[in-house]
C-alpha cells in the first residue's frame, strides 16, 4: 500500500501545481498580482528494518508569492517624487496657458495695442475718433488682467479641491489597509500566507506612495505598520486620519493647512499631496516654492505698478475739456489685478484723456508723449527681480515660469525613467511569464499523468493479487 499512497500523493501534488499554474495564467493581466510558485518536498521516508528507508512520496508544503521586498521599498521611495513633480508639471502648464505667452492673446499684445493707440492719438490729439481706441485698448488690457487673475483664483480653488480629494483617498486607503491587515493576520495565524490579500495590500501601498511619502514595516509577528514622514498612519488594526482645515479652526478665513486628526500639522517630504500644497501655498518668499500665490502676487504687482505709473503722469496733463488731476486707471488696493479698470470719468467722456501738457491746447500732445515714453522707462517698476519696463516685468514673470516648468519637466522625466527601471525589475521577478507557466503546465500535467498511471498499475497489481490468485486472497 506504500506505493499506492506515494502515487496518490504525487497525483495530489501535481494537481495542486496545476491549480497554481492556472491561477497565475488567469491573473496575468491583474494589476499588482505576484506570481505564485509551489514549494514541493519529499515526505518523511519509512524505515524498514533490514532494508533501509523507503520513500513515501511527495507533498506541496507551501504556495509562495514571488515578491522582492527591496524592490518594493525602491518603488515606494521613488513613487512619491514622481507624483509630486508630475502634479507640479501639469499645473505649471495650466498657468502657462493662462498667461498665453508668446501669442496674439498675451500680455505683450495687449500692452502693444494700448501704447499704439496712445501713439496714434498723439498725432491727432483733438480727434475723439482717436481717443476712443485708447479707451477700448485700455479696457481690453484691464479685462485681460482681470480675467487672468480670475483664472488663477479658480485654478487655486480647483487645486484645493484636488487636495481634499487626495486626503479622502489617503484616508480611504488607510481604512482598507486596516481591514486587510485584520484579514491577513487572521488567515496567517497558522503559518500560511494569504498571497492574494497581500498583493491587494501592496497595491494599496503603491497607490498611497504616489500621494505621500511612506515607509512600511512588518514585524515578525505579522503586525503591519505604515508611517508618513515618520508619523504612524496605520498601526496594524488602527489608523489616524488627515484633514485639510483652516490653520485657526475658529476662523474659517484663515489659510488652510494639512493636519492629523489630533490637530498636529502634517509634514510631507514628497508625493502628489506635497506638490499640490506647494502649488496652493507657495508664494516664493524665504525660499518657498513658486506656486499659484506667487503668480497672483506678481500679477497684482504688475496691475498696481502699471496703473500707478500711468496715473501719476496722466494726472499732470489736461483733457480737451480742460479737466486735470484725473486718474486713467482705477483699482482696489487689496486686489489690484482683479479690480483694475479704466477710470469712470474717462469711460463716460474720452475728452478727459489728458493728452495736453501745461499749455492745454487742443493740439497739445506733450503729456501723451510723456506717457508713451514711460514704456521705455527702466525705473517703471523700481524694485525686485521684476525691475525695469512693463515688458521687462512681464518677461521676468515668464522667465520664472519657464524655469519652474523646466525643472518640473526634468524632475518628472528623471523620475519616470527611474520608475520604469524599478517596474521592469519588479515585473521580471513578480510578473507572470506565459512561457514559464506553459512550461510548468506541461511539467505538472506529465507528473499528473505519471502518477495516475502508477495508481492504475498498483490497482492492477492489487486486482491480480486479490481476485486472480485462487482462493488465497479471498
Amino acid at each position: 500500500m506504500y506505493g499506492f499512497n506515494s502515487a496518490v500523493k504525487g497525483l495530489i501534488a501535481s494537481q495542486r501545481g496545476l491549480y497554481v499554474t492556472n491561477h497565475n495564467l488567469n491573473n496575468i493581466n491583474t494589476e499588482g498580482y505576484s506570481r505564485q510558485i509551489v514549494k514541493q518536498r519529499a515526505t518523511d521516508p519509512f524505515n524498514i528494518s533490514g532494508v533501509g528507508f523507503l520513500g513515501t512520496g511527495t507533498e506541496i508544503y507551501d504556495i509562495e508569492r514571488v515578491r522582492n521586498s527591496y524592490i518594493n521599498l525602491k518603488y515606494w521611495n521613488e513613487s512619491a517624487p514622481m507624483g509630486e513633480w508630475g502634479i507640479k508639471k501639469d499645473t505649471l502648464m495650466e498657468i502657462e496657458k493662462l498667461f498665453s505667452e508668446p501669442s496674439d492673446s498675451g500680455f505683450g499684445k495687449y500692452i502693444d495695442d494700448f501704447f499704439e493707440s496712445l501713439d496714434n492719438l498723439s498725432n491727432n490729439p483733438s480727434e475723439d475718433s482717436y481717443r476712443q481706441p485708447v479707451k477700448e485698448s485700455g479696457i481690453a488690457l484691464t479685462k485681460h488682467i482681470n480675467e487672468t487673475a480670475k483664472r488663477l483664483s479658480n485654478l487655486k480653488k480647483e487645486t484645493e479641491f484636488i487636495i481634499e480629494t487626495k486626503i479622502k483617498q489617503v484616508n480611504d486607503i488607510g481604512e482598507q489597509l486596516v481591514s486587510l491587515n485584520k484579514q491577513i493576520h487572521s488567515l496567517e495565524i497558522h503559518g500560511r500566507a494569504a498571497n492574494d490579500l497581500r498583493d491587494e495590500r501592496e497595491l494599496l501601498i503603491d497607490e498611497l506612495s504616489k500621494i505621500v511619502n511612506v515607509k512600511v514595516n512588518e514585524s515578525d509577528s505579522g503586525k503591519y505598520k505604515v508611517t508618513i514622514n515618520g508619523i504612524t498612519f496605520v498601526d496594524h488594526d488602527y489608523m489616524t486620519t488627515m484633514k485639510y482645515v483652516p490653520e485657526d479652526e475658529n476662523n474659517i478665513n484663515s489659510p488652510k493647512v494639512l493636519k492629523w486628526a489630533n490637530g498636529n500639522k502634517v509634514n510631507l517630504k514628497s508625493g502628489e499631496l506635497k506638490g499640490l500644497i506647494d502649488l496652493v501655498d507657495g508664494d516664493g518668499e524665504n525660499g518657498s516654492y513658486r506656486g499659484i500665490p506667487y503668480y497672483q502676487k506678481k500679477l497684482d504687482e504688475f496691475a498696481k505698478g502699471f496703473a500707478e505709473k500711468i496715473n501719476e503722469q496722466h494726472r499732470l496733463g489736461y483733457g480737451l475739456d480742460g479737466s486735470t488731476n484725473i486718474n486713467f486707471f482705477d483699482y482696489d488696493e487689496k486686489n489690484p489685478a482683479s479690480t483694475i479698470n479704466i477710470h469712470k470719468d474717462i469711460i463716460e467722456d474720452v475728452r478727459k484723456i489728458a493728452a495736453a501738457g501745461e499749455d492745454g491746447g487742443v493740439e497739445d500732445n506733450k503729456n501723451l508723449h510723456k506717457i508713451i515714453d514711460l514704456r521705455e522707462d527702466k525705473d517703471f517698476f523700481p524694485e525686485g527681480m521684476s525691475k525695469g519696463t512693463p515688458d521687462d516685468f512681464v518677461s521676468s514673470i515668464l522667465s520664472s515660469m519657464a524655469v519652474d516648468s523646466m525643472q518640473a519637466n526634468r524632475m518628472e522625466g528623471t523620475q519616470t525613467i527611474v520608475m520604469k527601471n524599478i517596474v521592469r525589475r519588479r515585473q521580471s521577478e513578480s510578473g507572470v511569464s506565459i512561457d514559464e507557466e506553459i512550461s510548468n503546465l506541461v511539467k505538472f500535467q506529465h507528473a499528473y499523468v505519471s502518477a495516475a498511471k502508477m495508481i492504475t498499475t498498483f490497482d492492477t497489481i492489487l486486482d491480480v493479487t486479490i481476485n486472480r490468485l485462487g482462493l488465497v486472497g479471498r
